[in-house]
């Protein structure tokens, strides 16, 4: 493979640790972004039956000629899983640039000592922040993952667009950072702070306790959430229509139901209980 040009890479293990470097999560990333080709490739190949099945020892001699032709149908009838953009070298560029680069707001909040002493922080609400934090549209926040569950579960409604009540920690010594704690979506013991340094005008870092939150090449679904809803979702005024938390409104709790009776020796046999 090194004689094509090729190198051999996959993602490294935490090997106990608790987080993943900078470099090691972007690297990791960088891994991804390519990786992701060929998954999808896979996937194609496995929509026919015949791959996506244990295949027979007996049938392995005519693997190679079944794979082509499956390989060809797909190539002629199916359109190219992505095409050349102009900015892609451009970003591919950016991406060699910040794979080596250390996570300056993790450097900030090491030399201030800001990641474990809570009494620097602040609670506050999202709304004492509304002038100060960018507004972003959904082309700016690019290639961030969208995570509206972890938004959703901090305001304690699937309802966005509405007045919530969304606490942010501000930093005392330093006003324009911010934390959003965050419940682990695995467990209900972890909680996650991802961090984010802004101005007015733009994003100026971010930095998460989570697995792979030291990557700025991206970001963990945790800075996701909490710069989507602080950037874009509060600014919006149109409604989901019924977000899957609001079906629990359609129905009556049972315990407010009075009791029931049995109405076996009516003449009605068909009526089994009826409610009082």
């Amino acid at each position: 493979m090194k004689a094509l040009g090729l190198e051999a890479a996959m993602p490294t293990f935490l090997g106990g640790r608790r987080q993943f470097s900078a470099e090691e999560a972007n690297e990791s990333r960088c891994i991804t972004k390519i990786r992701w080709v060929v998954e999808a490739a896979n996937r194609r190949l496995k929509q026919f039956k015949y791959f996506a099945t244990t295949i027979q020892n007996s049938s392995l001699v005519y693997l190679e000629s079944d794979m082509s032709i499956a390989c060809a149908l797909i190539n002629h009838y199916q359109p190219p899983m992505t095409r050349s953009k102009l900015e892609d070298e451009e970003i591919g560029v950016q991406i060699m640039q910040l794979r080596q680069q250390k996570n300056k707001i993790q450097l900030l909040l090491e030399e201030n000592n800001l990641i474990r002493r809570f009494s620097l922080w602040e609670i506050i609400n999202h709304t004492e922040i509304i002038d100060g934090f960018p507004i972003m549209t959904k082309d700016d926040l690019g290639d961030l993952t969208f995570a509206r569950s972890y938004a959703e579960e901090r305001c304690s409604t699937t309802n966005l667009t509405s007045d919530v009540a969304y606490s942010v920690h501000r930093c005392k010594i330093i006003p324009n950072l911010i934390r959003i704690p965050t419940q682990s979506a695995h467990s209900n013991r972890v909680t996650y702070h991802p961090t984010i340094h802004f101005t007015d005008q733009a994003i100026l870092g971010w930095w998460c306790d989570c697995f792979t939150g030291a990557r700025f090449l991206g970001c963990c679904s945790h800075i996701a959430s909490a710069i989507w809803f602080l950037s874009y979702q509060r600014w919006q005024t149109q409604q989901r229509h019924m977000p899957s938390g609001e079906y629990k409104n359609l129905t009556t709790d049972s315990i407010q139901v009075s009791g029931f009776y049995d109405s076996s020796d009516d003449d009605d046999d068909s009526q089994r209980y009826s409610l009082a």
